[in-house]
């Protein structure tokens, strides 16, 4: 039977204190795990999993349903598959923190779902249910804990959640579900489901997660706080609190429960034919452990290890073997790295690494060999390692022609918008890739031969920060861009498109061309390149019209070079609180023939969290100009003809409260004032604009085809420059809106209604009102996500709602 492990995490080698080596001691004497299941990154419980994993010792994980890759994003313009990618390393970076393992299905977040039956049936329900499956056969939980319940969560994921983690309890212990997977896994019975309740009764077991731990040095419930606000790109900084706090969990089947969440389950050695040895050599280790001399019970260690492998392997010896390996390390004080001489490389390139091994301790330790990916042998060493002196050993690695780029391992496959598709079933369930490159180090420690892999790394210096690492990337030898993500044919007429390149390798000679749909044309039809030297750019530009018959589609940039045809851009992710990111996309871009007038117009534009809109706008021919604070303090508003809030800017933008009376201003001398959206988390102020208005609850219509409803069908807005009809409401993506307003001041008109199926009407998603010479809009209509997906009838209803005021009101017009 193998035992695979489903988490490719190698976190950077990090010192290890006194009580970081002793809570790993007595971790050894610990045989008990929990699953916590939810529906997506932040679903978690922070201050449970720390309580588990640091204060009770089990191996504790997380699984996430899904990346939240269908949420906003507080940090930049990364949405979708990016947004995602930065969510799946936020929560490994709060594992690292928790000490938890993280899991993932292959479902996406595709936005808010009311009902777990719109969720389930988007979702492929039978393969979320394998995955979860698979990873209950991998991990081998004794418990499950649900977020949610099958009845209370809101969020129709969350319900969901709660229903494939119940569906998966039983499924994981029947050979006849999921058969195919018993090559690698076998059918395992956990004893009991538990429900994270918010209610509890009577029967409620309670557990007090803000216990302090005196090793640790906080409390659980400090650690939690630390642990959930590496969620940056959701805004969830936390305080720390301290204190007793209950959390409770109610009793969902299995095996019945009293007083504890373990009732009843051996979480020690006895469960191990042979582990009453190791549990009395653990315990001697622990007592004979003096953390400023760790490398006083490294031979107990190795003994430990030596015995360990005396018993017959199975899912416990497993982990235990690793987890022994991993503290004869520490206790040693053994330093390994290998470190690429650059961040990347490309198929056909030399790398060259540098491996370096220290040993800090007088505890006798051989340096063997060493094997890194590609290489064609082990390198032999043989070599003593001396008290604190350094080993270096430079390698140098060609990678072949078929070595496969750094991308995602969910991303590497198309996928539609509501499951990934992944076909190797070695990574089904993990949280993210192998490392590009691995080193291992065969060591012999105290005469036992000993293996690490070590992930290879580049490392820098930056004159501020210090010392920075970032992961190794394999990288297509050529980077594609275009300029942006949607075009716009406003008047059928010719377009200019830029495209920029850039080399990953010393030279590249070739030319570049787009392909487009029936009917479109670029002039010229190719262009040659020649680029010397990595990181060497060029910019071009092709001139695209659409021709009579032409339709809506999507046009591609293509290079032929080296003998090879790329079309991705590279894009590096990069935030201070994840490693930096690499993800290849397809350089595409949407061109759309759009019907629709534009009347002259230049707008302020005051950016958020991050969004694409002003580029849209541009694609329409607008000026748009984006605000500084400075600008908005003292600049020259009244050059403007409508300022525009970008997504959650009074969520973002700290001087935006007090820069509310010149914006009022603006809108009493005749301007136009567009608000969008804001969280109820973190916003600066209670009233955005002239009129109040509360939009700080959870109204919102999740459902893209939800009818909407034109409420006066004479109003300007839906007759000028453009006339509305329900056609403009067709091919919209993800979701109508969120955060409508439910209350507003008299002077607000609703001008839109809509609702998803079930469900009231939603009148608060565009509030028009008029303010002494000029218009205020408030608008809760997701433009962020229709126009740079570029949907024709959202183009048009935001001009209408730019125009708000006729040509001859304009500024413009003078």
């Amino acid at each position: 039977m193998l035992f695979p492990i489903l988490s490719y995490v190698f976190p950077q080698q990090k010192p290890a204190t006194g009580s970081d080596i002793l809570l790993a001691l007595k971790k050894l004497n610990v045989l008990g795990s929990v699953l916590y299941i939810g529906a997506h990154p932040d679903d978690e419980n922070t201050s449970l999993l720390s309580y588990m994993s640091k204060g009770q010792l089990m191996r504790t994980a997380y699984l996430s349903i899904t990346r939240g890759d269908g949420g906003q994003n507080l940090l930049g313009n990364e949405l979708g598959d990016l947004l995602g990618v930065i969510r799946t390393q936020e929560l490994l970076a709060a594992r690292n923190i928790d000490g938890a393992e993280q899991f993932f299905t292959r479902a996406i977040d595709f936005g808010y779902s009311k009902t777990p039956e719109e969720s389930l049936s988007k979702w492929n329900n039978e393969i979320v249910l394998s995955d979860i499956v698979k990873i209950i056969r991998q991990f081998q939980p004794d418990i499950i804990i649900s977020r949610f319940s099958k009845t209370e969560g809101g969020h129709g994921h969350h319900l969901a959640s709660a229903i494939l983690a119940e569906e998966a309890f039983y499924a994981a212990a029947d050979p006849n579900r999921f058969p195919e997977q018993l090559n690698e896994v076998k059918p395992w019975q956990v004893k009991r489901l538990l429900w994270n309740t918010w209610k509890p009764n009577d029967k409620s077991i309670s557990i007090d997660v803000g216990t302090y731990d005196p090793l640790i040095g906080q409390s659980f419930l400090e650690m939690a706080a630390d642990s959930r606000s590496m969620h940056k790109s959701q805004g969830f900084g936390m305080p720390h609190r301290r204190g007793s706090r209950l959390d409770y969990y109610d009793y969902f089947a299995g095996d019945s429960v009293a007083s504890g969440l373990f009732d009843d389950i051996d979480v020690s050695w006895n469960k191990i034919p042979g582990g009453n040895k190791i549990q009395s050599l653990v315990n001697k280790a622990i007592e004979n452990f003096a953390d400023e001399h760790p490398e006083n019970i490294v031979s107990e260690l190795v003994e430990i290890y030596k015995q360990l492998e005396l018993l017959d392997d199975n899912h416990w010896v497993s982990i235990k073997k690793n987890d022994v390996k991993e503290l004869i390390k520490m206790c040693s004080g053994l330093w390994i790295e290998a470190i690429a001489a650059e961040p990347n490389a490309s198929q056909n390139m030399n790398i060259e690494i540098e491996s370096m091994i220290l040993n800090r301790s007088n505890i006798p330790v051989s340096f063997e060999k060493i094997f890194t990916t590609y290489m064609q042998v082990d390198s032999i060493i043989n070599y003593s390692l001396v008290g604190n002196k350094p080993f270096s050993l430079k390698q140098t690695i060609h990678i072949p022609n078929d070595a496969e780029y750094s991308q995602p391992y969910w991303l590497k496959e198309p996928h539609d918008e509501n499951m990934f598709s992944v076909s190797n079933p070695e990574y089904i369930g993990a949280s993210e890739n192998k490392p590009a490159l691995v080193s291992k180090f065969d060591l012999k420690i105290l005469g036992v031969p000993l293996q690490y892999t070590i992930p290879i790394i580049y490392r820098w210096t930056d004159a501020v920060k210090g010392e920075l690492t970032r992961p190794f990337t394999i990288q297509p030898e050529l980077s594609l861009k275009i300029d942006n993500p949607t075009y716009v044919f406003p008047d059928g007429k010719t377009h200019e498109v830029n495209v920029y390149i850039e080399a990953k390798v010393k030279y590249l000679e070739g030319s570049l061309f787009l392909s487009l749909p029936a009917g479109w044309k670029a002039q010229p039809e190719k262009i040659p390149f020649q680029l010397a030297g990595a990181s060497s750019k060029a910019s071009f530009t092709f001139q695209v019209t659409p021709g009579g018959e032409a339709k809506d589609g999507e046009m591609v940039l293509h290079a032929e070079a080296n003998g090879k045809t790329f079309a991705d851009q590279i894009i590096e992710i990069d935030y201070p609180h994840i490693p930096i990111q690499t993800v290849l996309e397809t350089a595409k871009a949407k061109i759309i023939k759009l019907d629709i007038n534009i009347e002259p117009r230049r707008i302020g534009y005051i950016m958020g969290a991050g969004d694409d809109i002003p580029q849209s706008l541009i694609q329409l021919g607008y000026n748009v100009d984006l605000l500084s604070d400075e600008d908005l303090d003292n600049g020259d508003l009244s050059i403007y003809d409508v300022i525009i809030c970008g997504v959650r800017a009074f969520n973002s933008r700290e001087g935006l409260t007090e820069q509310q009376d010149r914006l009022n201003k603006f809108v009493a001398n005749g301007g136009t004032w567009i608000a969008q959206h804001n969280t109820r988390f973190g916003n600066q102020t209670t009233q955005i604009g002239p009129y109040k208005f509360d939009a700080t609850g959870r109204d919102r219509v999740a459902e893209e085809e939800a009818p909407i409803n034109i409420l006066l069908p004479d109003h300007p807005v839906f007759n000028y420059p453009n006339k509305i009809t329900q056609e403009d409401f067709k091919d919209w993506i993800q979701e109508r809106g969120l955060y409508f307003a439910d209350t507003w001041d008299e002077n607000l008109t609703p001008l839109l209604s809509s609702n998803d199926i079930g469900e009231t009407e939603k009148l608060g998603g565009l509030l028009y009102s008029t303010y002494g010479k000029g218009v205020f809009i408030y608008t809760g209509y997701s433009w962020f996500r229709q126009l740079p997906a570029g949907v024709p009838g959202a183009y048009r209803l935001f001009v209408n709602l730019i125009s708000a005021r006729k040509e001859s009101e304009s500024k413009t017009a003078h």
